[in-house]
């Protein structure tokens, strides 16, 4: 890595990023019970490492697929990818992750003066002006939830826990339809369009909880022990409304739950960083 250039973050604003930092946005660790049979390394990325990557163009795993001691790459989130490097230890997978990050970032900055200039290269469609469609659809992104587990006990009951960028959702389990779970008992991070509207006439209509994020106060998350491998989660509304709820599953479908609250309300909002 030393050998590495600057990487050069695509907001021009922001200064380069020396390889040793971004090493330090790359968190590897052994998984014992991995969700994916056979790739035991999970690597996560933090926020920081998507200035360095084209989101819409450059794909991660198969960067990190290609590079020497990786035999096998299967990305469960943005975030989130299971590795298969059954002969490397922890530094050898987050340098590999490293050198992939700057593959792609190297893509960027070759691009960037012609895209800059307003040339692109022979065959590529230059892209249409926004129109109020795509306006539409970046509005509906917003909306896009992610199943974060499908069979919760809250109170005695089991539901189904979504959240998007606009809320918390919980349902009786099996009120929205969804894919087989695996063998944890959880989703593969499966998604559905739940705009706020929809999702309180949801709540509503099936006795459930729709917890806008200007209503939330706290969320508490308690990863599971060695024995009880069960997460706990208590949601705590500005009025003093609570509601605890524990699920079996994976630390990547937690992860989901405390990325958007903390994208939406701050650190402050979250206790008990899984």
């Amino acid at each position: 890595m030393s050998r590495l250039e600057p990487l050069v973050p695509r907001i021009e604003e922001l200064a380069p990023v020396q390889p040793a930092e971004l090493a330090d946005w790359i968190s590897v660790e052994a998984d014992d019970e991995p969700e994916v049979p056979g790739h035991g390394w999970m690597v996560e990325l933090d926020d920081e490492v998507s200035l360095l990557v084209h989101p819409d163009r450059d794909d991660l795993a198969n960067l990190l697929g290609e590079q020497a001691g990786i035999r096998s790459v299967v990305q469960l989130d943005r975030e989130v990818l299971m590795v298969s490097a059954p002969r490397m230890c922890a530094d050898g997978v987050r340098a590999a992750a490293v050198l992939a990050v700057a593959a792609a970032n190297g893509r960027i900055n070759d691009a960037a003066p012609a895209e800059q200039a307003g040339i692109l290269p022979a065959g590529v469609p230059v892209a249409p002006a926004p129109t109020a469609e795509t306006a539409r659809s970046s509005a509906e992104d917003d909306a896009e939830s992610r199943l974060v587990t499908a069979d919760a006990r809250c109170e005695g009951r089991p539901v189904q826990l979504w959240v998007n960028m606009d809320g918390i959702l919980l349902l009786p389990s099996g009120t929205l339809p969804h894919g087989p779970l695996d063998p944890s008992d959880n989703p593969h991070l499966q998604r559905a369009r739940l705009t706020s509207g929809r999702a309180a006439a949801l709540a509503e209509r099936h006795g459930g909880r729709w917890i806008p994020y200007p209503y939330l106060r706290i969320l508490r998350l308690r990863s599971p022990g060695l024995f009880r491998r069960r997460w706990s989660a208590t949601i705590t509304e500005r009025s003093g409304a609570s509601v605890s709820m524990t699920w079996k599953g994976t630390r990547p479908h937690a992860l989901v739950l405390w990325g958007y609250v903390v994208a939406k309300c701050g650190l402050g909002s979250v206790n008990g960083l899984p």
